[in-house]
């Protein structure tokens, strides 16, 4: 079954280069809160934002003079995923982090999902149950045999969520908002029905 995903969810962070680890740290924090702010002024609930990934990395370059790696800075990366509810808030959302983070600002990449797809997997069941029935029968019938009840039944159901990377800079004022189509997705459940034979 096919149904509108109902919720977006957003891969973003912030990544700072400095000379050194506290500089980085600061300058990852600043940019960090004023995301933070962005999504929650925008209706993100803070139980819908969580941080997925915290770094501090060394840099380095090789110098061929003294032939030995030379720190050259320290880089702090902060990643987090934000579930948004309203789809329709999607672009204004994405353009008002990227405004906030700056040319610190990563947008990794955007996921469709439903949040409640229970009411599909049911629907679905009943098209799966129906298809195997259908097929079952006229192999029966193919073979001059009449169909018995089912003897073993086993699902397996997928959802995978829509995702397409995203690479965003600062929108200039007055730019139109980036727009967000979370389109349809496919609900799928797969059942193995052994029937009986009369």
């Amino acid at each position: 079954v096919t149904a509108v995903p109902d919720i977006v969810t957003l891969r973003l962070g912030i990544q700072a280069q400095q000379l050194t680890v506290a500089d980085a740290q600061t300058q990852a924090a600043g940019a960090m809160d004023k995301v933070m702010t962005a999504l929650t002024s925008n209706g993100v609930a803070k139980k819908d934002i969580q941080t997925q990934n915290f770094n501090i990395t060394k840099l380095t370059r090789w110098d061929n003079t003294s032939q030995k790696e030379v720190i050259t800075g320290y880089q702090v990366t902060n990643t987090v995923t934000a579930k948004i509810r309203d789809t329709s808030k999607a672009g204004v959302i994405i353009d008002d982090v990227a405004v906030a983070g700056g040319d610190l600002t990563r947008i990794d990449g955007i996921d469709f999902s439903i949040d409640d797809p229970a009411a599909y997997y049911t629907e679905a069941r009943k098209l799966a149950m129906a298809d195997a029935k259908a097929k079952a029968t006229q192999l029966a019938d193919l073979a001059g045999v009449s169909l018995g009840k089912a003897t073993y039944i086993t699902e397996s159901s997928y959802s995978p969520p829509i995702a397409s990377p995203m690479a965003l800079e600062a929108k200039a004022a007055g730019a139109p908002s980036t727009p967000i189509s979370p389109g349809e997705t496919e609900i799928t459940t797969t059942v193995q029905v052994t029937f009986g034979i009369k």
